[in-house]
């Protein structure tokens, strides 16, 4: 769940507390940044819905999705704070080793300056289309406009080698930032990735099937915008579905009709953690490893989940 509420409520205890409006946010542990304020001040959509819920209730008709079932998504924006600061606050610390930070789509950088800000020791990175060369898209190009150019510190992020222009769908290109950008003998090791980028569901897969063996053991990759939308929904009812259980998939030889989903994915996973429209995915003790672009693409079941056998209906029927 979101862990947000529509009514006042009175919660002291767990890791957080409910504010005057029932909201409930975590409280940032000592030494910890606070993601919440942070993300306030760049403006980022990823914590605007608890400011907007309250006029949003009284107004349905001033909400941007009215008449949703789930009032927490009926505002502009998302209630992520919660998640950001219980899972990636630790690493928001100034005694905490260095590491690198990847975001899959930087947009108008909003988010990019968050992380930025909410984590000192990463050497954050960002992958953006939009700042590819402008032109028909037939030819590899953008014809919709930069939007990353609109961020004041655009240029700053260029010349630093931490804003990368290509397509985060792109397996090719993502081996390029790879091996030439961040896998160099002075960098720190690949701790968190963050997919906010066209909330494609394809794109959502490649993005896991890529970088989660590239994390480093205990390392975070985290997809966003997993809300019931056209071009999501498929990681949201296909993808998900399988992975989660594969999470649980033990090989019991008297279980022969069990079988895994997404073999490459299995031996690194640690754990899965979802709030409202964000997964967190945890990678194991495993070493980190590479795999080549051709052995990141898609396979046949990544969105269609009938293709793997143990999803099918009456598989595990009773003998």
């Amino acid at each position: 769940s979101s862990g947000r509420s529509t009514r006042l409520v009175s919660t002291t205890g767990g890791i957080g507390r409910t504010d005057k409006d029932g909201f409930y946010f975590v409280q940032p542990k000592e030494g910890e940044r606070n993601f919440y304020k942070i993300a306030q001040g760049t403006g980022t959509d990823k914590v605007t819905a608890p400011a907007r819920l309250p006029g949003c209730l009284k107004n349905d008709e001033s909400c941007t999705r009215p008449g949703c079932t789930r009032p927490e998504c009926r505002p502009w924006g998302h209630h992520y704070d919660t998640i950001y600061q219980n899972r990636l606050g630790p690493y928001s610390r100034d005694d905490v080793e260095p590491f690198q930070f990847l975001e899959v789509g930087f947009f108008n950088g909003a988010g990019y300056d968050t992380y930025r800000e909410f984590l000192p020791k990463g050497e954050c990175h960002s992958i953006e289309i939009a700042c590819i060369e402008e032109g028909p898209r037939e030819e590899g190009k953008w014809p919709w406009g930069n939007f990353a150019e609109k961020n004041p510190r655009y240029q700053q992020y260029l010349d630093e080698n931490r804003l990368h222009c290509g397509d985060g769908n792109d397996a090719t290109f993502l081996e390029s930032v790879w091996k030439n950008e961040m896998k160099r003998p002075d960098a720190p090791p690949l701790r968190i990735v963050v997919d906010d980028g066209a909330h494609v569901a394809e794109h959502m897969v490649q993005t896991v099937l890529f970088w989660f063996p590239r994390i480093e053991p205990r390392g975070l990759l985290i997809v966003e915008d997993i809300q019931p939308i056209t071009e999501a929904n498929a990681f949201r009812t296909q993808f998900m579905p399988q992975i989660m259980k594969d999470l649980h998939f033990c090989g019991d030889p008297k279980e022969a009709s069990d079988e895994l989903c997404f073999p490459q994915l299995f031996p690194l996973i640690a754990s899965i953690h979802c709030e409202m429209h964000i997964c967190i995915f945890e990678r194991n003790d495993h070493p980190a490893s590479e795999p080549s672009a051709a052995e990141s693409a898609l396979p046949k079941n990544a969105l269609d989940l009938r293709q793997c056998k143990s999803m099918l209906s009456g598989h595990w029927a009773t003998k």
